[in-house]
């Protein structure tokens, strides 16, 4: 944002920009403060696309008992509503037909090998066999009406003047629009004297980032530093101003207040007065902020870790956190104690961190991030009192460069697990296997069987040990859905998505983290066995469950004495009526067969002589089937009038369960 002189006979004040805090919403906040003598008028020439941002969060502040008055702006409605006052529509790419159709009813001139002049009637596209399609103008001339092709001409004269004014303004507003162009803003400031004064407000800009350099110790303690990077890719120079870094998450959104709105609103006819007959009155009438002040700890430089090897010294070696630090609900700034300048279009590097802190050395595996091996990890402890920004971590030990992390935000008191490199000492193969159930407990309650179900799932660790160093190993496993974790013990830690178990290999182990394994280096895997839990409620209708089922509750559910007894009625009873049930298939299905026998035979008899042997035979066969389908048939009615009188004993006894 820059000056512009918007005020004519007023005196423009000078105030810069003296403080900066980015947040990572993408928001920064601006301040810029100074002195004003007099009347003063300070001008900004704000980019239209920041406009809504300036306008929901601009304060103003006059603290010499002056006058601030109405803040103006240049304004401009929505492009479609200044292009649809003007008689051509420009708003879409225009052709020379486009723009001649849209000109009905006006007087123009073609210019071209011969000029034709007239009034616009009409345009028409007219496609010939095997010839590029041609567009053609139907003017009213002097002489009468002529159909001309609009390709025979270079040129198209409108002969009102207002017409062309107005084509002219409809392209001069598009090409406004299509521009970055900016909004002059003109704060007025009133009043006697020398007096200081402040404005602040919010502008898009990008989210500043962190960064890390971790310093691995064998103390279970790290040296921190921390970078905050700024981007500043406008046309403003930061020169040597306050600035924040807020670390956080507060709601930042944009409101439509730069343009113009304007309300649809309904067109209604004029009603026409009619006769009317006024009725007899009835006697009756219808009823009708400010931000809090923020204490400052001043950060101080800690001691460096005694130099291990090529680890980098990161304590006393020219670089010391610029930043103090203070809480304000809930967000948590770095305020860079030191002014900083960064120029337009420039990016800068400030270090805002510089602290020990409790980072805790082991191996961490995620058969969903790496199947195999583990990964090696530091279990940071944010014990600093400050709020470490999420950001990318570059981890040194004896050995130089260790690998590189990311970290996701962490509040004081919190801890997060950094992993940065592949353990190639350890090897792990994950095996799950079949989920079994078995009925715990059953109950009869009105007819339905009530069963309690455990579920139970096991899954096992291989662990391959290939050091004989110390180190602890936390396995994740994922959470299961109503599933708990029933073995080994003591109980696993928790995060949203997953179960982590601690392994102790060689006899690492930590305080923090319990320990469900131990394992050494061998020839022979260990394996950490995990057994997942479910119990689950299921309801069942008695008149539906199988002999079979029945027997299976009987043998292993706790019942009644009265229950069990009716249960094993039932279970005989469906058991009898099974038994019929299928004999009473079985007759079906002979009939059946019967009935196609004899088909066949008939078919054959009809081709033979009455008195020949085999007709005789024939005969004899059906004979003795009609006898077995006239046996059967009675025999279908008694397993039929069994099957009823067994299903009225069926369904009796189970409306008394539970009973």
């Amino acid at each position: 944002m820059t000056a512009s002189a918007f005020a004519q006979g007023a005196d423009q004040a000078d105030l810069p920009v003296t403080r900066v805090v980015l947040f990572t919403n993408g928001v920064g906040y601006f301040e810029h403060e100074g002195t004003v003598t007099g009347d003063q008028v300070l001008s900004l020439e704000v980019p239209r696309s920041e406009m809504d941002d300036m306008l929901q969060s601009l304060v103003l502040q006059d603290f010499g008992g002056g006058t601030i008055k109405p803040v103006r702006y240049t304004a401009r409605d929505p492009l479609e509503r200044v292009l649809d006052g003007y008689r051509v529509d420009v708003s879409q790419n225009l052709t020379l037909e486009g723009v001649l159709a849209q000109a009905r009813g006006e007087v123009v001139e073609l210019v071209g090998g011969r000029t034709v002049k007239g009034t616009i009637v009409g345009t028409e596209r007219v496609q010939a066999p095997e010839q590029a399609p041609r567009t053609f103008v139907t003017l009213a001339t002097s002489s009468g009406v002529a159909r001309v092709a609009l390709d025979e001409f270079d040129e198209v004269r409108f002969e009102d003047e207002a017409l062309k004014a107005q084509l002219d303004a409809a392209l001069k507003a598009l090409s406004t629009y299509s521009g970055e162009e900016t909004s002059t803003v003109s704060l007025s400031f009133e009043g006697a004297g020398e007096r200081q004064v402040r404005i602040a407000y919010l502008r898009e800009m990008p989210v500043w980032k962190s960064t890390y350099r971790l310093v691995l110790g064998d103390d279970g303690k790290a040296t921190l530093q921390g970078w905050a990077i700024v981007d500043n890719p406008t046309n403003t120079r930061l020169d040597g101003v306050q600035m924040s870094f807020v670390a956080g998450q507060p709601i930042s959104f944009i409101t439509d207040l730069y343009e113009p709105i304007y309300l649809a609103r309904p067109r209604v006819r004029t009603e026409l007065a009619a006769g009317l007959a006024p009725g007899a009155d009835s006697g009756s009438y219808g009823m009708a902020a400010e931000m809090a002040d923020m204490s400052a700890a001043r950060m101080y430089a800690m001691p460096a870790p005694s130099a291990v090897a090529s680890a980098p010294q990161l304590g006393g070696a020219g670089v010391e956190a610029m930043a103090t630090t203070s809480r304000g609900g809930a967000t948590f700034s770095y305020d860079v104690s030191q002014p900083v300048t960064v120029g337009a279009y420039e990016s800068a590097m400030v270090p805002i961190v510089l602290t020990d802190v409790s980072a805790e050395q082991l191996s961490i595996y995620s058969e969903a991030t790496l199947a195999g091996n583990p990964l090696r990890a530091v279990r940071l402890t944010n014990d600093t009192g400050l709020h470490l920004a999420a950001g990318t971590v570059t981890l040194y030990d004896a050995g130089g460069f260790a690998g590189t992390a990311q970290m996701a935000d962490v509040i004081p008191g919190d801890s997060r697990i950094l992993s940065y490199a592949v353990d190639l000492e350890l090897a792990l193969d994950v095996t799950s296997g079949q989920s079994q159930e078995q009925v715990t407990a059953i109950r009869l309650v009105n007819g339905m069987f009530e069963s309690t179900v455990r579920t139970r799932r096991t899954t096992t660790v291989a662990i391959d040990t290939r050091t004989d160093d110390a180190r602890l190993l936390v396995v994740e496993l994922p959470r299961m859905f109503g599933f708990d974790v029933v073995s080994p013990r003591p109980a696993p830690l928790l995060t949203d998505t997953s179960y982590r178990f601690g392994v102790s290999i060689n006899g690492g182990a930590s305080a923090d983290v319990p320990t469900q394994l131990s394992c050494a280096a061998g020839p022979t895997a260990c394996r950490l066995e995990v057994v997942f839990e479910r119990t689950d409620l299921r309801t069942m209708g008695v008149s539906g469950t199988s002999t079979d089922t029945l027997l299976y509750y009987l043998q292993n559910a706790e019942l009644s004495a009265a229950d069990r007894a009716k249960l094993e009625q039932l279970a005989d009873l469906k058991g009898q009526y099974g038994t019929l049930q299928r004999e009473s298939d079985a007759i079906a299905n002979r009939a059946k067969e019967i009935d196609a026998e004899q088909s066949r035979i008939r078919q054959n008899m009809a081709q033979l002589d009455r008195n020949s042997t085999l007709y005789r035979r024939y005969v004899d066969d059906l004979t003795a089937q009609e006898d077995e389908l006239a046996a059967s048939a009675e025999r279908r009615e008694e397993v039929r009038a069994s099957l009823v009188d067994l299903q009225e004993r069926i369904d009796s006894l189970i409306a008394s369960l539970g009973q």
